[in-house]
């Protein structure tokens, strides 16, 4: 079976996971928690939110029925910041689910992305291709988003093509 399609996604979700590691990691602690414009602009939180999408999507949670109540934080909509982790402790969080991602990343071949997407997933896309093409916007949009708020902290930013 072919691996053409899949080793690509398999080097540009890699590049993600860089990425969004090293925004963290390049974040000032004293703003990880401060709000940048309004409530929903929280480092913490839209950190969170790229994790818990990681590990729900990409690295299967959704199998678990009850995996939004296992969530570490609660759901990243309701999270407040003093309840969720320092960047450390967020980064504890961000590895396993990056760890998840890439065993389940590491099974996939260009027939199982051609293949038809689970019923409750539909939204996303008619084949397992269109959820991680979905993903990708998802992950893009708010990578982007914590990274301006790096820059608008005096941070340098951080390149998606390393």
């Amino acid at each position: 079976m072919s691996e053409i399609i899949a080793n690509e996604l398999r080097t540009q979700y890699q590049k993600v996971f860089r990425t969004i590691r090293g925004i963290v990691e390049a974040f000032p602690e004293a703003r990880w928690r401060e709000p940048h414009g309004d409530i929903y602009y929280i480092p913490c939180r839209i950190a969170y939110h790229l994790a818990a999408v990681i590990d729900n999507h990409i690295a299967d949670g959704y199998r678990n029925k009850d995996f939004a109540a296992n969530l570490p934080y609660g759901k990243w909509t309701e999270a407040k910041a003093e309840h969720l982790p320092d960047r450390k402790g967020f980064l504890a969080y961000f590895d396993a689910a990056r760890d998840r991602a890439e065993r389940v990343l590491a099974s996939i071949d260009d027939e199982t992305l051609l293949s038809p997407i689970e019923q409750e997933r539909a939204w996303m896309g008619q084949i397992q291709m269109g959820m991680h093409l979905y993903m990708f916007r998802e992950l893009s949009d708010h990578t982007g988003e914590l990274n301006k708020m790096l820059i608008e902290d005096g941070g340098q930013d951080v390149w998606v093509a390393r």
